[in-house]
């Protein structure tokens, strides 16, 4: 073992003169991450903007409805308008109006989160034991419809949460009628 000899150690002046720059390029990151931050939010503004006019019919008919933030946009579609009572396979109408929001999404690189959710009248079929089953089947149906319409997949989750998140009071047909519905949740992108 070789013991150090006194004056081999830095001494304080030198070591406050070698951290110099040591941080420069966590500064340099830090203000891309800022420049990047504002890029999503324009990106999502933009997106918002096209979608508010592509589907501004289905607006103004109370068919969808836009809102969001700096961090996400939702889309709530009522699910009248996709399926029929207790079925998670896509109407016609609904096609139309998922082909629209995919041809704005389709090059983007944000993330698509599409969660199902329905009223709190019971189901139970043989293929929907409970409104879980239906709310995830009809989440999936729009993520698989959308995968076709080469929106890549790895960018895209379904979620089934039931009853459980209503926005409207369950107690009258107009509540039940706007808690059955589809929310596309489009994020910012998940990037370094």
């Amino acid at each position: 073992i070789k013991l150090p000899v006194p004056g081999d150690y830095p001494s304080k002046e030198d070591f406050k003169y070698s951290v110099e720059g040591v941080f420069d390029d966590v500064e340099t990151r830090a203000v891309k991450q800022g420049e990047n931050q504002d890029d999503e939010v324009d990106r999502l503004s933009k997106i918002t903007e096209q979608l508010a006019m592509t589907l501004q019919q289905q607006i103004q008919s109370d068919e969808v409805e836009i809102r969001g933030n700096d961090e996400w946009i939702e889309v709530n579609i009522k699910a009248s308008v996709l399926y029929s009572s207790g079925s998670a396979s896509l109407a016609n109408e609904a096609r139309d109006i998922l082909n629209k929001v995919a041809d704005i999404l389709k090059n983007k690189p944000n993330p698509v989160h599409v969660e199902g959710y329905t009223d709190n009248v019971p189901i139970e079929t043989r293929q929907f034991p409970s409104n879980w089953e239906l709310s995830a089947a009809r989440a999936a149906s729009v993520v698989r419809y959308f995968e076709q319409l080469n929106i890549n997949p790895d960018r895209m989750a379904a979620v089934g949460y039931g009853e459980h998140h209503p926005v409207a009071d369950n107690d009258t047909a107009e509540g039940r009628s706007k808690n059955r519905r589809i929310a596309l949740v489009i994020s910012k992108s998940e990037g370094p």
